[in-house]
């Protein structure tokens, strides 16, 4: 029983600090504006991680945690509501899409997914970030230009995961830590 507590405690800390470090990136998104987008990226990475050594659980509540406390102490939202919206959940709901056998049926639930939330980050942008957000046009363009960044996040996501697991993961062996 010691050592099963032990394990919970060791991933508590380290679920805190990757949410820690999550806000302290997001915050340079913020500090650097043209990165906000890359730097809820780099946070995604992170919680790629959590979903690989820890499980769903964990990855959960450090999405939650990041995305409350990003939101509530950064000065610029923008980093917050891209992470918040798309890019601290998508990696854990990739995890349960990749399970599915077929290709097409795969590919219809992750651009669901990416369409409704890109209309949820422009709804979440509109009312926190108002004089950035344009409608009209612009916003169809922005619109079409985001499915496409899905799409490539998407692609690069599942490189970097494999990269993870081939070269990255033996080298860290937080899985060695956590038992």
């Amino acid at each position: 029983m010691a050592k099963r507590k032990t394990s919970f405690d060791k991933r508590i800390v380290v679920s805190g600090v990757l949410a820690a470090l999550s806000v302290i990136i997001l915050y340079l998104g913020c500090a650097i504006e043209v990165l906000d987008l890359t730097m809820s990226a780099i946070v995604s990475l992170l919680v790629v991680i959590i979903v690989i050594e820890m499980g769903y659980k964990y990855a959960w509540m450090t999405y939650l945690a990041t995305a409350i406390l990003s939101i509530v102490l950064l000065p610029q939202k923008s980093p917050a509501i891209f992470y918040a919206c798309f890019m601290g959940f998508y990696p854990i709901i990739k995890s349960y899409i990749e399970r599915i056998g077929s290709a097409l049926v795969r590919w219809t639930i992750k651009l669901v997914t990416g369409n409704a939330a890109l209309g949820l980050m422009f709804l979440f942008l509109s009312l926190f970030v108002p004089d950035e957000f344009e409608g009209g046009w612009m916003f169809v363009l922005t619109y079409v230009l985001g499915i496409v960044a899905f799409i490539t996040y998407d692609i690069a996501l599942s490189k970097l995961i494999t990269l993870y697991f081939v070269r990255i993961r033996e080298q860290i062996k937080i899985y060695r830590f956590l038992k």
